[in-house]
């Protein structure tokens, strides 16, 4: 039997219009216009897609990718009740397709859901396949770094059983950031040679027009994922702190996820925070080229774990970043750079003395936004990072069993 090159297993793929489905999408359109054979499995879409595109194919070839999506039960992510049904739904339809996995060279699958990587276990040992786990979180780590379960809980002992044998059996793992390759070394056992540190990337969609610094109000952009792993305390300790006094910054909130409902609490009635939810598309674009600058956040000891990859969307478009986070390859950008402001967690005096220097200064402002794009050009673009991705898969395929 001739063997197909690579299975994608992910829950989220396009024309889902989530980082991650986007991320998935543009790894697989890269690998087969380099000549790979590429089959996805992925779940059919429901939550992340337009009023014009309800009626997805189950299985359609695009991109030169075939594409099989997969029902399963998807309910409200807002819970954590929510967030296990679907993931041990999607999980029990990708098993379901146990069988059909001996034809591939190497499967690849994403941290997200969680559970999904045992199919990698149970494919490896089966079919003797080779496997690739592209990480973009850690678990149960990050569940226990925030609370969400306990050391020695049952759903924890389960998951340390599933990385352990995970670990013996990897071919290869991708670490989107240098201390998360630090964490798979040193705590998963991972032989160095067979981790590749591939940082995210967002689409380009510059167009060379600069909103105006210095006209008008100040305004201060937080776009993306608002759940366990975002320090959305400090931010908003800061802009409440802030409106007890003369508030002269504009403040947008664009995203969803856990916390998005205690953002909305928190600011609500402040005549200068707008949040109009998730955006996709022009709105979207239009809202990023609204702000002077913008904040990322990451709770804090979660480097490592996971990183907040909306941070290359606001490299790409030119803007300061004031970073909330003690994540090293983040505060690395800034100081290498000098495209932004680091802050620590807690210190919303600091998040508040940041934005003041910004906005008081246009020119430090501008230099800066010129520092993030070049940042943005030089590390993180579609091109570089789905290219060492496909050069990766290349060593992994080439490599003796």
């Amino acid at each position: 039997m001739e063997k197909k090159d690579i299975l994608f297993i992910c829950q989220f793929y396009s024309p889902e219009y989530v980082t991650s489905a986007e991320l998935a999408s543009d790894t697989c359109k890269a690998l087969a216009e380099a000549g790979f054979s590429v089959d996805v499995l992925c779940g059919y879409p429901r939550e992340y897609v337009g009023d014009d595109q309800k009626k997805v194919p189950k299985i359609e070839t695009a991109d030169g990718v075939n594409i099989r999506r997969l029902k399963y039960l998807s309910v409200s992510r807002k819970s954590v009740a929510g967030r296990l049904i679907n993931y041990f739904s999607f999980y029990w339809a990708v098993l379901c397709r146990l069988f059909s996995m001996r034809r591939y060279k190497v499967i690849a699958a994403y941290s997200n859901p969680p559970m999904v990587t045992n199919i990698l276990n149970i494919a490896a040992r089966l079919f003797k396949v080779k496997t690739v786990f592209i990480a973009h979180d850690v678990y149960p780590e990050i569940a226990i770094k925030t609370g969400k379960a306990g050391k020695n809980s049952l759903m924890t002992k389960a998951m340390g059983h599933i990385n352990r044998r995970l670990s013996r059996v990897l071919d290869g793992v991708v670490c989107i950031s240098n201390e998360m390759a630090d964490f798979f070394a040193e705590e998963r056992g991972m032989p160095r040679e067979k981790i590749a540190v591939i940082p995210n990337w967002h689409r380009d969609l510059y167009e060379g027009t600069d909103a105006a610094i210095g006209d008008g109000p100040f305004t201060c952009g937080y776009f993306g994922n608002m759940g366990i792993c975002q320090d959305m305390e400090t931010l908003v300790s800061a802009i409440e702190q802030e409106a007890h006094g003369n508030p002269k910054t504009n403040y947008i909130f664009a995203g969803h996820g856990s916390k998005e409902k205690y953002v909305a609490d928190k600011l609500s009635g402040m005549a200068n925070v707008r949040m109009p939810g998730f955006l996709r598309g022009e709105e979207y674009k239009k809202a990023m080229s609204s702000c002077d600058a913008f904040a990322v956040s990451l709770e804090a000891g979660l480097g490592g774990l996971c990183a907040p990859s909306k941070v290359y969307s606001y490299y790409m478009m030119g803007r300061p970043v004031i970073a909330v986070t003690d994540e090293k390859d983040i505060l690395d950008d800034l100081k290498k750079y000098n495209c932004g402001i680091a802050v620590k967690n807690g210190d919303a005096n600091g998040f508040l003395e940041a934005v003041k220097k910004l906005a008081e200064d246009p020119t430090v402002c501008a230099e800066m936004g010129k520092n993030a794009r070049r940042c943005f050009l030089e590390n993180y673009t579609r091109e570089i990072c789905c290219g060492k991705l496909t050069e990766f898969f290349k060593l992994i395929i080439n490599r003796e069993q």
